[in-house]
């Protein structure tokens, strides 16, 4: 049984689609995944609904809390669970490693993980000779000027390391809500907005005094479907490069 879409795609990314008896939490993709009987999501998990598949393992993560109260439920009766935890990209790599360990399915990790670092080493490369662009990251806009973004130790701090960028916001900690005045003080040379539904960058350079930002000026408010970017997942891969792409478009050309 696997809970939280991170851990849904990585049990998927290692071939473990047919061994997965149920999943748990907001999953949208693969899609086959979806079609799995489900044992709870935002509102809590049923401790019964996953006993009722007999799992030989539980595989769960510490971002959703109720989710952990299925730990001391199945140990006491023998069942192991597995909780992996993800706040950075490094966490990302090692978790395919633990999560082949506790399947055996240590070949298909080695590789996963193997073609995640070479994918990884290609853009540092194409980005090295570059200098680090500074990026503000929104994750999310509220109509009364609060923005949301992400700070150090998290993932998503770490993939705009590595497509290249220096995040205006990796001074603060984890997920926050930002002032559209922090972001004119740090005054970022490229904006990356992530959105459900993308919609035209033109929206964002038209917010009010948005026009004497460097980003906006310079063309380079970049918009990208939000969809696994903020899923902290083997797809991670996919986030730097489209990060970088957005940072550095003259190596990609």
């Amino acid at each position: 049984v696997v809970v939280f879409p991170s851990n849904v795609e990585l049990a998927w990314a290692l071939g473990l689609a047919d061994r997965v008896a149920a999943i748990g939490g907001r999953v949208r993709w693969p899609e086959d995944a979806q079609h799995k009987p489900s044992i709870g999501g935002t509102l809590g998990y049923s401790p019964e609904a996953v006993a009722a598949h007999r799992p030989d393992l539980i595989v769960v993560t510490p971002s959703h809390h109720s989710a952990l109260g299925l730990v001391d439920a199945f140990e006491r009766v023998g069942v192991p669970v597995l909780v992996l935890a993800h706040p950075d990209l490094p966490s990302v790599l090692r978790n395919i490693d633990l999560l082949g360990r506790a399947t055996g399915a240590n070949a298909q990790a080695s590789a996963l993980r193997d073609a995640m670092q070479q994918r990884l080493q290609a853009v540092a490369q194409r980005v090295a000779a570059q200098p680090p662009r500074t990026v503000y990251l929104e994750t999310g806009a509220a109509a009364r000027g609060a923005y949301q973004t992400k700070g150090q130790g998290l993932y998503a701090n770490d993939a705009l390391t590595w497509a290249g960028g220096r995040n205006v916001f990796a001074d603060l900690a984890g997920s926050q809500q930002v002032s559209a005045e922090a972001i004119f003080a740090r005054d970022p040379e490229v904006i990356i907005s992530l959105q459900q539904v993308p919609k035209s960058p033109a929206l964002i350079a038209a917010r009010p005094g948005w026009h004497s930002l460097r980003a906006v000026k310079a063309g380079r408010v970049v918009v990208l479907p939000r969809g696994h970017k903020l899923i902290p997942g083997p797809r991670q891969i996919e986030a730097v490069e489209a990060y970088a792409r957005a940072l550095h478009p003259e190596v990609f050309a």
